[in-house]
């Protein structure tokens, strides 16, 4: 038999070490969690870093406008996103969709996001590929902060809320097309 105790010394999880078929599903599982953990620390290196020739000094941020966004990823060491929102950029509102592929995680989660727009100066600027570095946890419910930019310069910052099961751990390319 074997037991399992958290930190207050109560135990917490028992099963019988006969169940071989368990401990390998559990060790396939967690194998794999500590694979996708690593794989999405090391593909961040360089976001986290700073790559070459990022060390210059940031342009100052101009308020553009407002971004709503709704999406669900999905993730399997791949991760695949789909989803659309609203921009309020000049007193009108524009409708896009955003499609998007990573490296590293596990789950599924949707997400709901608020935030604003900065060095927005036209319109057809807004379209193009972000690049995005993540890592969290969502299980039932999360909260987090997401910081986007383009080739263009315009920067997106966001504050989301997720439902569902994930852990997440790369980098995103998203791509954003006004409809």
């Amino acid at each position: 038999m074997m037991l399992f105790y958290n930190k207050l010394g109560k135990r917490f999880f028992t099963f019988n070490i006969k169940d071989r078929k368990l401990v390998m599903k559990l060790n396939k599982i967690f194998s794999t969690i500590i694979t996708v953990l690593f794989l999405g620390i090391f593909s961040m290196s360089p976001v986290l870093a700073g790559a070459p020739g990022t060390d210059k000094e940031p342009e100052p941020r101009v308020f553009s406008g407002t971004i709503e966004i709704s999406s669900t990823q999905i993730a399997f060491i791949g991760s695949a996103q789909t989803g659309g929102g609203t921009l309020e950029f000049e007193g009108m509102e524009h409708d896009f969709k955003i499609s998007g592929l990573g490296v590293g995680g596990i789950g599924i989660q949707s997400v709901n996001a608020v935030g604003v727009v900065y060095n927005l100066e036209k319109l057809s600027d807004f379209e193009g590929r972000y690049s995005q570095g993540r890592v969290g946890l969502t299980v039932g419910k999360g909260k987090s902060t997401i910081g986007l930019n383009n080739s263009k310069g315009v920067h997106i910052e966001l504050k989301s809320s997720n439902k569902g099961v994930a852990l997440a751990s790369g980098v995103d390319g998203i791509k954003i097309t006004l409809k």
